[in-house]
């Protein structure tokens, strides 16, 4: 069985490429990328690099998941004759629904699958925003994710952010759960030359940014309790406190059956807010 090699292409311009990946690529005999558009493909085609892209097999469907399904199966596929190489941007380990295909495919068999090595996007961030993940991130798909997802008391990584359609759908589900005035930080080729960042109110996240595909948005923790009240974790954790060991000790003895009345109360109190269009109430 020939083997696939899935290697990254790094992050960034060429100047960030391992030489080890470097080398890799060059002494590559076929060539799959899973699009041109990435800083270190332009030089290494000026080098006279030869390679296949699957940027058609995107024109060809309306949504990402059958596009990823059609490259695994056309790179495992290409296997049967020769032995085959696909670079993909970043690691290819971080972010890559379709090294994940290849992964379930030489699980099943179908290939022999061997993972090399690529910068992520990550480090680059985490050096450009100068935040330690230590304190807790969450890396987000921008085109699948949810408000349940978010944990806003952590620094959040919205990745596939890459046009302005994208853009809207992740500030859309970013207002389900921030304000429409929250700062976020957009970030552009990180850790390359052509690095930028820019940071805007949330609302204008889709109106005042260029974004393209090496793009990540950046949303930092809430720092206010009120904003943290948002946030299901906040109203867990005060729960927590308060019928905890050095709690209240009301709350600590509270029942079922004790708080009936009290939420009874509290429903008449959410009727009202929703009668008067109080969101925050509610």
């Amino acid at each position: 069985m020939n083997t696939l090699t899935v290697i990254g292409l790094g992050a960034g311009d060429f100047n960030q490429l391992q030489m080890g990946v470097y080398k890799k690529l060059k002494a590559a005999r076929k060539l799959y990328v899973r699009t041109v558009d990435h800083p270190v493909l332009e030089e290494l085609s000026a080098e006279g690099l030869q390679f296949e892209s699957f940027d058609a097999v995107y024109e060809k469907h309306n949504s990402f998941q059958p596009v990823y399904e059609e490259i695994a199966e056309k790179l495992v596929a290409a296997t049967a004759n020769e032995d085959v190489m696909y670079a993909v941007p970043g690691h290819p380990l971080v972010a890559e629904q379709t090294v994940q295909l290849l992964i379930a495919a030489a699980d099943e068999g179908k290939v022999k699958l061997v993972i090399e090595g690529g910068q992520s996007f990550l480090d680059p961030i985490f050096g450009a925003l100068k935040i330690d993940p230590i304190e807790g991130f969450q890396l987000l798909d921008g085109t699948s994710f949810s408000m349940h997802d978010i944990n806003m008391r952590q620094h959040i990584l919205i990745a596939q952010v890459y046009d302005t359609f994208s853009a809207s759908e992740v500030k859309l589900t970013l207002m389900e759960k921030y304000d429409d005035e929250y700062p976020v930080t957009v970030v552009t080729a990180a850790g390359s030359s052509q690095e930028k960042l820019v940071t805007v109110p949330l609302y204008e996240l889709d109106q005042s940014v260029e974004v393209d595909n090496l793009t990540t948005v950046y949303v930092p923790p809430v720092k206010s309790q009120e904003d943290a009240l948002r946030d299901w974790t906040t109203f867990r954790q005060i729960i927590a406190v308060l019928r905890g060991p050095n709690g209240c000790p009301w709350d600590q003895k509270q029942t079922h059956e004790s708080l009936k009345k009290y939420l009874l109360e509290e429903a008449h109190e959410y009727l009202a807010a929703v009668d008067a269009e109080d969101d925050f109430a509610m």
